[in-house]
């Protein structure tokens, strides 16, 4: 019976497969008469006549039919041979045609209106017949009427990889009969075109094919600044489109024709100025991507930031009235979007793409090079902070730090009623006028706290910690420390604002704070009240209007007063402004550039060295970061208790902050899932995190509410690595330590001038005892920074040995691993053996071998191939003698693998003699596979040799997904 059942199975099989064979003889017969009559075609109407259709009619039914009858031997053809010469040969004759006749085009129209609609019925079945179930279309699998139809049968793995590969190629033709639509009849939105081809990427993320068609949806608009975008984003796919390269090269040569021709007129109105702006940052990325040289890469640097500067403060042309003329109002916004006039957020967003994608471009093949994109990209990340405070403050969100600047500002009025009471006929080198810091964040951001005096009284920090009943000095220090403030405070035009208050963050940092000592606050407590002049006592830390007494006679009263008159001016100007709730709602919304804030800070986490590396350059940088730090913490964080909101959205906002709190920084944002499987992604491509857009889509407030907690996150970060921003815990603010300069004594200390002079060897005992101050700190820090890493860095592993499938398979995962330059990559002899055997099968093999020449001739110190005494046979370990090459080749990893683990178990295990620093519990080294080793063979375990031997063995994807999110964690470079 099972033999007559074999025999029959095996007769159907024959029998499909020839009538698939005869189908596909009359389909390829058709499709030849299809081009013959297509190509003699003079019209339109000739193109479109009834006998071609009813041609074009038999394709299609007979390609449908033949794709379901033999999917894995004829499908992908088929599929290919009926889009081909349907509808992609008729659409480009009909545009030539077109030229010369355009009075029928509603046969053109009707065609691609067909088209659409056929292979959306077409990916239906799809889904029906192969089970297919891609969760990001949004289209709903066909239903069966009838009982009879329904066939639960599960298919094979061959049939489900056909199955998403035939969507993949459908949701890419919809695209492009969306996009002929938009080129020809202008009668659709790009949008729609663009949805096709975002599912088609996001359902193959290793396929380069839909973002070069979005790049030739998107010709011509924003500049060519799109384009240039989606080009670079195919370029950097595992599989990019061949021609991208061309049609990029294509976009910068029409570039630098329009460059060429620029003149910097000051008369350029607001949509000329955005044009040079893209042209010019457009040709700095060519010479960067297509690695020209250039020796004027600063100018360009600085010119281009000096027009994205002017370019930040352009507003929003106003739009006709809809109700009187709705023509030009539709015409001003199609106008708007294709060719700006100010820099809106999409431009901004593709901006920061390409910078983050040619920066990555830039690190395969030059890192000294890439550093200027890095500084570039670390300079547009300054200007949208900057504006993003300039939006945040005329919303009327205060800084919960502005009161306590105002106490400094206070005082100083006083101090200068007070003087001008005293003598109103001089003028008093103390009169200074205070800008009005409120709602401007030019005066705001740059008002610093300065020392009131050299001596130490009215320290700011003790006016900041609101100390009561300090009595102030005597007028004479108060009209020379006025004098010194008004110097300092003519400098508020630059763009470092410092808020210098009392360090409280822990007990080890009081140290080095600018807490002034007990001795020094007794002294300053003497010298107050010797002083027996006026007293003015601001009390009310919190912030709210201060009373002032007087303890003095009547004749100080009239001062008394007129400074209370001063601070009640002083009071009333510092009133909060009213929010503005309906642009809190659209800023909500998505009225501002936290998507490309996002981006930016999410590679920013991994360039701690280049935060580092700022410096006094960077002062800007890190005070518009808390000065956002402080009002967004303020305002949407769920810790912050400030029950003072009148505003409903603010409430709001923090309702879903605190709903949030859990699980917001791993939820996937949409420029996230944009940019999903790429290099520039925060997750990878098969990290769990997408998984919850299954189960939960936040809204555009949420999105935004979850943008500025992360931005919150962020600018903690950045708290911890500059060491020059501090906490002050009793006012829950964050500041900016200012370095005040250093003071040049001018008085000569004759004695010790004679000293200098008569004594020889006083220069060499200085600088040896400064070489040795220097060498403590150096091993200090050092030692510091050791304690700090030292657990995290003995998580990983020093060595990685690779095989030949993890080069092949994983080769994208490799370069970042060696690119982190924590490891150091060890390449056995036989995996070179094995590369050179399979080049000649896969293309993979081949761009491994490549990578790995130029690495080893550039001679990186974090890759290493094996040396001929790198072998140690395994111990107490039988060898196979007849075995497959594969594990004879396995073998050979583990041997070259147990010279380098040998000493270190000779040592204790973990390479110290007594075993006992568990910062060493590690292993040294880890040999990653690109898959599980072949345990078939039953006369060998691979993997009972490995840890036999001690080895420790790992999946490539498993440990790069750990080592991603640890260093993600720990703030280190990728």
């Amino acid at each position: 019976m099972k033999n007559g059942c074999n025999d029959l199975s095996e007769a159907k099989v024959a029998e499909r497969n020839e009538k698939a064979k005869k189908l596909y003889r009359y389909v390829t017969d058709v499709a030849r008469r299809i081009s013959e009559r297509t190509s003699t075609c003079k019209s339109i109407p000739d193109l479109f006549s009834t006998s071609i259709e009813v041609q074009r009619q038999k394709l299609r039914d007979n390609c449908e039919k033949l794709i379901f009858l033999d999917p894995v031997n004829f499908g992908k053809k088929c599929l290919e041979l009926l889009w081909r010469k349907v509808y992609y040969d008729t659409v480009c004759t009909a545009k030539k045609l077109r030229e010369t006749d355009n009075e029928n085009d509603s046969y053109l129209f009707t065609h691609i209106i067909c088209g659409i609609g056929h292979y959306h019925h077409f990916i239906s079945r799809i889904q029906s017949e192969f089970k297919v179930n891609f969760k990001d279309l949004d289209y709903t699998m066909l239903q069966q009427d009838e009982e009879g139809d329904e066939v639960n049968i599960t298919p094979t793995e061959e049939l489900l990889q056909f199955g998403r590969s035939a969507l993949h190629s459908c949701l890419i033709y919809l695209g492009d009969l969306s996009r002929y639509q938009v080129e020809i009849f202008q009668s659709l939105d790009p949008s729609i075109a663009a949805r096709y081809y975002l599912q088609a990427a996001h359902m193959d993320l290793s396929s380069g094919m839909p973002y070069n068609q979005l790049g030739n949806l998107y010709m011509d608009k924003n500049y060519n600044l799109d384009s240039v975008c989606y080009y670079i984003q195919c370029l950097g796919c595992e599989s990019p489109f061949e021609g991208a390269m061309g049609n990029l090269t294509k976009i910068f040569e029409k570039n630098n024709q329009f460059t060429e021709t620029l003149h910097n007129s000051e008369f350029a109105s607001q949509a000329e100025h955005i044009q040079n702006t893209i042209s010019n940052f457009l040709s700095l990325v060519e010479i960067w991507y297509l690695g020209k040289n250039d020796t004027n890469i600063p100018q360009r640097c600085n010119t281009i930031a000096h027009l994205l500067k002017i370019s930040m403060d352009f507003t929003k042309t106003p739009l006709p009235d809809i109700n009187k003329n709705h023509v030009e109002y539709t015409q001003a916004i199609e106008e708007e979007s294709v060719n700006p006039t100010h820099l809106n957020a999409n431009l901004v967003h593709k901006m920061v793409q390409i910078c983050l994608f040619t920066m990555t471009k830039m690190m395969e093949t030059d890192e000294v090079k890439a550093f200027a994109c890095k500084a570039f990209t670390l300079a547009l990340l300054s200007q949208l902070l900057q504006k993003l405070l300039k939006q945040i403050e005329s919303l009327g969100l205060k800084n919960p730090a502005s009161k306590y600047r105002s106490r400094a500002l206070r005082v100083q009025e006083i101090e200068t009623v007070e003087d001008e009471v005293e003598g109103p006929e001089e003028e008093s080198p103390a009169a200074v006028e205070i800008p009005d810091t409120n709602g401007n964040i030019d005066s705001c951001d740059e008002l610093h706290f300065k020392e009131v005096a050299s001596d130490g009284d009215g320290d700011p920090e003790k006016l900041l910690n609101g100390e009561k009943n300090k009595k102030p000095s005597k007028r004479r220090r108060r009209r020379r420390v006025a004098s010194s403030e008004s110097s300092d405070m003519s400098n508020a035009e630059t763009e470092s604002s410092e808020v210098e208050t009392d360090e409280s963050c822990s007990e080890e940092e009081l140290s080095d704070s600018t807490y002034p000592s007990e001795d020094d606050s007794k002294s300053d407590a003497s010298d107050s009240e010797g002083s027996g002049d006026e007293e003015v006592v601001i009390s009310k830390q919190n912030g709210d209007a201060d009373n002032e007494t007087t303890n003095k006679p009547s004749e100080t009263n009239g001062i008394t007063h007129a400074a209370s008159i001063q601070v009640n001016k002083i009071d009333s100007g510092e009133k909060d402004a009213e929010l503005n709730e309906l642009g809190i709602q659209n800023f909500l919304l998505g009225d501002n550039f936290l998507a490309s804030i996002k981006l930016l800070q999410d590679w920013l986490y991994t360039e701690k060295d280049l935060i580092l590396s700022c410096g006094d350059s960077g002062e800007s940088l890190f005070q518009c970061v808390v000065d956002l730090l402080n009002i967004l913490t303020f305002h949407f964080s769920p810790k912050s208790n400030d029950v003072s909101d009148k505003s409903k959205i603010l409430k709001y906002a923090k309702h879903i902050a605190k709903n949030l709190k859990l699980e917001y920084k791993s939820i996937p944002l949409p420029e996230d899932v944009n940019l999903r499987g790429s290099s520039i992604c925060k997750f990878d491509k098969n990290a769990a995190e997408w998984q919850l857009l299954d189960r939960y889509r936040p809204s555009q407030y949420e999105e935004n509410v979850i943008r500025i907690l992360n931005f919150i996150d962020f600018g903690n970060h950045i708290a911890n690595i500059v060491p020059r921003i501090r906490f002050n815990r009793s006012m829950k603010i964050f500041y900016f330590k200012k370095l005040h300069s250093p003071k040049v004594n001018t008085k000569v200390n004759h004695k010790k001038n004679r000293e200098w002079h008569n004594t020889k060897k006083h220069h060499e005992v200085g600088s040896g005892g400064l070489l040795r101050r220097l060498g403590r700190l150096w091993l200090t820090a050092q030692v510091r920074d050791l304690e700090r890493s030292g657990r995290q860095a003995a998580a990983a592993p020093a060595l990685l040995a690779l095989d030949a499938a993890a080069l092949t398979h994983h080769l994208r995962k490799v370069k970042q691993l060696l690119r982190a330059r924590s490891f150091v990559l060890l390449v056995p002899t036989v995996v070179l053996q094995e590369l050179d055997e399979l080049k000649r099968e896969q293309s993979a093999a081949r761009d491994a071998i490549r990578w790995l020449e130029v690495q080893l001739r550039a001679g990186s110190r974090f890759l290493r191939a094996q040396r001929p005494a790198q072998s140690r046979p395994l111990p107490l370990l039988k060898y196979p003698r007849k075995a497959p090459a594969h594990v004879h080749n396995f073998i050979q990893i583990l041997e070259f693998c147990n010279h380098f683990i040998g000493d270190d178990k000779n040592q204790g295990g973990n390479g110290d003699p007594d075993n006992s620093l568990p910062a060493k519990s590690a292993p040294l080294l880890v040999l990653l596979v690109g898959g599980q080793p072949d345990d078939e063979y039953k006369e060998f375990s691979l993997t009972g040799a490995a840890r036999a031997a001690g080895i420790s063995v790992e999946n490539v994807g498993d440990f790069y997904t750990k080592w991603r999110q640890t260093a993600h964690k720990n703030g280190k470079k990728r």
